[in-house]
């Protein structure tokens, strides 16, 4: 399969109140993504994987590196050229009520991107978005509703069908169940799948979740504080991840059992989320790692192939940073 997209050496940076500082929310990210594949990417909450797929879609100039888009740089192209070209690359965001104008019905949004486009005549879009909202599973009933006539997970629906109205080849899915129910959410995946297969969409899905980002994904990369850390096939991780970080995500993930009956080893992560605007020398992961000694604050870890297709950034790739379940605090 050929690569619908390409980043190489990636930096985002934004300006900081303070004069000549600049924080770099991306830094140096490296991958491809092929055609009709799931890439995953899972990190907290400030390690950069919203500002990442905001750049994949066009939305963030990147401050180095690029992006390409079947091998070419969506940047370098005529601000007409460059409407034209986003249609076929989309994002659907995290908030659903956010994503929608309260002052126009559902059916309104869904059709606007053609209205915008100016795709067809008035009554082939909006044939076109009923369709759309049709096969997310919301009627003509709710299609005529506003967005707080309707619950959020309509509203992602809608949001979806408004994605892909524009017949997208990539998609960016930023936490996309995340405000949702956990009752919702296995369908709201479910429904990505068939989508995927119905129309051939390679997905970039971004989340907090590594469980639910492994289970739509083909291969998932592991962000902390703007780098990659963890690269590798979604059940290779799961199953032996080799980055302190990724090991730490992993455990963190409760489990429906009492806590006396707990035998899972957990990886207890110590300090604070270093500040942004001074990221730590060498790899960024050791003020917080189990494992970390001097040599992880002198020298930045190289990105090593651990096994075919798996690549981690860490001086200790493979070892376990976990302590059994019965010395974790309280």
């Amino acid at each position: 399969m050929s690569d619908i997209l390409t980043v190489e050496n990636l930096g985002i940076g934004f300006p900081a109140r303070q004069r000549h500082q600049v924080i770099k929310a991306v830094d140096g990210v490296d991958f491809r993504v092929a055609q009709g594949e799931t890439f995953g990417v899972i990190g907290e909450s400030g390690s950069g994987k919203s500002t990442l797929g905001r750049c994949i879609v066009c939305l963030v100039r990147p401050s180095s590196g690029r992006i390409l888009h079947d091998g070419a740089d969506p940047f370098a192209l005529g601000a007409g050229e460059l409407r034209q070209h986003r249609r076929t690359f989309q994002i659907i965001f995290q908030d659903p009520n956010a994503a929608l104008d309260p002052r126009m019905t559902i059916l309104d949004s869904v059709r606007e991107p053609l209205d915008v486009a100016r795709i067809g005549t008035a009554q082939e879009r909006r044939r076109r978005a009923l369709t759309m909202l049709d096969r997310v599973a919301l009627s003509l009933e709710l299609a005529n509703r506003y967005p707080h006539e309707i619950s959020g997970g309509q509203k992602q629906r809608a949001n979806i069908a408004r994605a892909l109205v524009l017949e997208p080849r990539l998609i960016v899915c930023d936490e996309v169940v995340a405000a949702l129910d956990v009752s919702i959410q296995a369908d709201m995946l479910n429904l990505f799948a068939e989508l995927q297969r119905e129309f051939s969409l390679t997905y970039v899905f971004i989340s907090h979740d590594l469980r639910v980002v492994a289970h739509v994904s083909d291969r998932v990369a592991v962000m902390y504080f703007g780098k990659l850390v963890e690269l590798g096939p979604a059940q290779a991780i799961m199953a032996a991840p080799q980055h302190p970080y990724t090991q730490a995500l992993l455990s963190a993930e409760p489990e429906p059992i009492p806590a006396h009956l707990r035998t899972k080893e957990r990886v207890i992560l110590k300090g604070e989320i270093p500040s942004a605007l001074e990221p730590p020398s060498g790899c960024r992961f050791h003020t917080r790692c189990p494992l970390a000694v001097a040599e992880c604050s002198a020298r930045v870890p190289e990105w090593r192939e651990l096994s075919p297709g798996h690549f981690a950034a860490c001086h200790f790739a493979g070892k376990s940073a976990a302590v059994p379940a019965t010395a974790s605090p309280v």
